[in-house]
């Protein structure tokens, strides 16, 4: 695995090398966004630590453009001494995968680094499911509606083909925060919200195909045949 870190901070950036080192594998650190950009135009990475706070563009800034530039395949921990709920959600609504808060706990860490590009090898097992008038290919991890396919972000293909493999079971909000984003614990956020709005709409999950993404007050989602709705 090749992995590029994005630190302005020297001393940071050895102690994150000195943390992955027994995982093996290619580590690259970079002091600036600009160093990072000018890797990226001949080398390959397959997981990216980028800290928030930079001298020149952010990181919470940057990752958007990452994301533009290389797609969703590679996956992205962001690393703060940010860590309140609303840092989480900026982050993941910027794009990361995965949020560590400093200091940094060695073993942690490598967990996660870890934990990221399996549940990346996951999500893209190739199989062709089909629910209704629904199609979703693993392979190329796209949902078709009625043959024609639907743009969707990779969160929301995660959350379509979550939901479609487990049409009737209920979902809470922590339940999907740790199965398609990864985040644990007691953080509640509005970025589910969000996501399943934007997906019911885009799939027209509203009961006009035979399917509806229903929300269960104060427990969470489920999709469901309409005629099954109470």
């Amino acid at each position: 695995m090749h992995i590029a870190i994005l630190e302005d901070d020297a001393d940071q950036r050895d102690f994150l090398a000195a943390c992955l080192r027994p995982l093996g594998g290619v580590i690259s650190d970079f002091a600036s966004v600009a160093e990072l950009q000018r890797a990226l135009k001949g080398e390959r990475f397959d997981l990216f630590i980028i800290d928030w706070r930079l001298p020149e563009v952010s990181g919470l800034a940057f990752i958007p453009q990452l994301r533009r530039q290389l797609g969703w395949e590679v996956p992205v921990l962001m690393i703060t001494a940010a860590r309140s709920e609303q840092d989480v959600v900026a982050a993941l609504e910027a794009g990361a995968d995965d949020f560590l808060p400093k200091p940094l706990r060695p073993d942690e860490l490598r967990a996660r680094v870890q934990a990221l590009p399996r549940r990346f090898l996951r999500q893209a097992v190739a199989s062709i499911r089909t629910l209704g008038p629904y199609r979703v290919d693993g392979e190329r991890r796209s949902v078709l509606l009625e043959e024609q396919p639907v743009a969707l972000t990779d969160r929301e293909y995660a959350l379509a083909s979550l939901f479609m493999d487990h049409a009737g079971e209920l979902f809470s909000r922590g339940q999907l925060l740790e199965l398609v984003w990864g985040i644990r614990g007691d953080v509640t956020t509005r970025t589910v919200d969000t996501h399943v709005s934007r997906l019911r709409r885009k799939l027209e999950l509203d009961g006009r195909h035979g399917w509806r993404l229903r929300s269960v007050y104060q427990h969470g989602y489920r999709l469901e045949l309409q005629h099954e709705a109470s």
